[in-house]
């Protein structure tokens, strides 16, 4: 007589008809976790923070959110703990993170034109070897440490080396900026009765570093220069610079207009011109960067700059471009995991890997069903080797290949309740996301979601009558419904019939609707409690012989 056992329960794969699924999959699967093969609800979410946004960053107690949906926000993984963004004002800016959590940002970099000093020699000049040509500059210092390029020299002068020189028009006033300290150098050429020595590069030394705010500087003869000025190719970040990123070898690398900045090596505020990257085929949109390799996706073919290597010299990166068009259509959709960038195309959700790009939804959407998903507004995430997905329409959850020359496990695809307006997994490997009151974290509560999980259209042999059924479970309430499909004579209606709607709380069989034949029917299990098994037979003695 005919029987069906489940010992091992999967998701949904819409492209596939509902008769046609493996046995285990199912129509629907939605707040359930799969992980063991059995149906588990997901714990309920914990709000951590009243803060909200389209864009949010959690570092452990930290919480920040922005209404801008282009905002971003990236650790730098240093002894110094900074916190960098971009998107959240009218310019990038950086904090260490304990001042960064509580909103108190500095902006990063340093004005574009710093004014020249004034340098005068207020002594006698004589014709001997004591006389000197010198040039100054000065350089500002944020409350971070960091200096900027140098500011326009000063009109060479003759001194005399025994002599002191007055320094003014130090710059002071510097709106919007944070900075706490300014340095003089100065450049001396020595001269041999009035001609400069031949064959001599004058460098440009430290003199001294003052307050901001002195405005003039005595130089004190015969004193002591100190190192070496190193920031006259340093730039500062644009203004308009966007999608500000940390990459694993100390460089900052950020989007202005359609070209890729990149820093020095540990100076987030340094982004010389010989660093700068552009000529891509598309316009770009985004900008995501890893240990190894930074993904830049624009509106026609994304492409990949290599960051593993030592690198200072102008366009030393390498650059490589797919051969196939895949424009992102949703900005937030783009994330890293494992090396891999994932990001929402018009086909599909796309992997790229090194310089291989694939789609990996083609086997659970049809391109009409991924369309009326809404990709272009997803915001998604990889946690736990799962992409999280949302749109106003649904949310997904399902396995991401770890290779990808690896198939998608279709068996692992369920929908998730929530409709959140952001999303964000934390370095410690923890899920976010925004409602409008607030932020929470995914299955972190104290009590238990609601699943739902309908299995497989299941097609019998013949007009046979289905008399009962069990549950191996945990001894909790879960709804069960039983649903025949009835045919109509022209075979072109489809009427469902229930068999059976009951809260099932034990292992014990249970009857259907008696005397009924179908040749097609389902089940939909809903609840708290986690279920093991299903059985289902044409007889009570059937199930108790199982």
């Amino acid at each position: 007589m005919p029987s069906l056992k489940l010992t091992q329960f999967g998701g949904i794969a819409p492209k596939q008809r509902p008769n046609n699924l493996h046995q285990a999959m199912a129509q629907v699967a939605e707040d359930v976790d799969l992980s063991r093969g059995t149906l588990r609800p997901w714990r309920t979410d914990k709000k951590v923070s009243d803060k909200t946004g389209k864009v949010i960053f959690v570092d452990k107690c930290c919480y920040l959110a922005s209404e801008n949906c282009h905002a971003n926000f990236s650790p730098m993984e240093t002894d110094c703990g900074y916190l960098v963004a971009s998107g959240v004002g009218d310019y990038p800016v950086i904090q260490q993170r304990q001042n960064a959590c509580d909103d108190r940002w500095q902006r990063l970099g340093f004005p574009v034109e710093i004014p020249a000093p004034n340098a005068q020699f207020l002594g006698t000049l004589s014709q001997d070897f004591n006389q000197e040509l010198r040039q100054y500059i000065y350089t500002l210092v944020d409350e971070l440490g960091f200096e900027s390029a140098p500011s326009l020299p000063s009109e060479p002068i003759y001194v005399h080396n025994d002599q002191n020189v007055v320094i003014s028009g130090i710059g002071a006033d510097f709106p919007t900026y944070s900075i706490a300290k300014v340095r003089l150098y100065c450049a001396v050429t020595p001269l041999d009765y009035g001609d400069p020595k031949a064959e001599y590069d004058a460098h440009f030394l430290l003199v001294d570093e003052v307050d901001v705010g002195t405005t003039s500087y005595v130089h004190q003869a015969h004193s002591v220069y100190g190192e070496e000025c190193l920031t006259e190719e340093y730039a500062p970040p644009a203004d308009n610079m966007r999608d500000l990123q940390y990459c694993g070898n100390g460089q900052l690398g950020g989007l202005v207009g359609t070209e890729l900045w990149l820093s020095e090596p540990l100076k987030p505020h340094a982004f010389p011109e010989s660093y700068r990257y552009g000529n891509f085929n598309g316009r770009p949109i985004r900008f995501l960067c890893g240990e190894k390799v930074g993904y830049i996706l624009t509106d026609e073919y994304p492409a990949m700059i290599e960051m593993e290597s030592p690198c200072q010299s102008q366009g030393c990166r390498s650059i490589s471009i797919v051969e196939e068009p895949l424009p992102i259509i949703s900005y937030q959709s783009a994330c890293l995991y494992n090396g891999a960038c994932f990001y929402a195309t018009k086909d599909g959700l796309v992997m790229l890997a090194g310089n291989s790009a694939k789609v990996i939804t083609t086997a659970l959407f049809t391109q009409d069903q991924w369309q009326a998903l809404a990709p272009w507004q997803m915001s998604g995430v990889v946690h736990d080797g799962y992409y999280f997905g949302f749109t106003d329409k649904i949310g997904i959850r399902f396995k991401v290949p770890d290779s990808i020359h690896d198939d998608v496990q279709i068996e692992a695809l369920a929908t998730l309740s929530i409709r959140p307006k952001a999303v964000y997994r934390s370095d410690q490997d923890q899920l976010f996301f925004a409602l409008d009151d607030g932020i929470y974290q995914w299955n972190a509560g104290n009590s238990w979601k609601h699943f739902k999980w309908r299995g497989r259209l299941n097609a019998l042999p013949g007009y046979t009558a289905m008399t009962a059924y069990k549950l191996v479970q945990e001894y909790q309430s879960n709804r069960v419904t039983h649903i025949a499909y009835k045919r109509h004579r022209d075979e072109m209606v489809q009427e469902p019939v229930v068999l059976s709607d009951r809260i099932v709380n034990d292992t014990r069989p249970h009857r259907l609707k008696a005397g009924y034949a179908t040749l097609f029917f389902d089940v939909e299990i809903s609840g708290q409690g986690e279920v093991w098994e299903y059985h289902i037979a044409s007889s009570v003695a059937e199930l108790g012989g199982e």
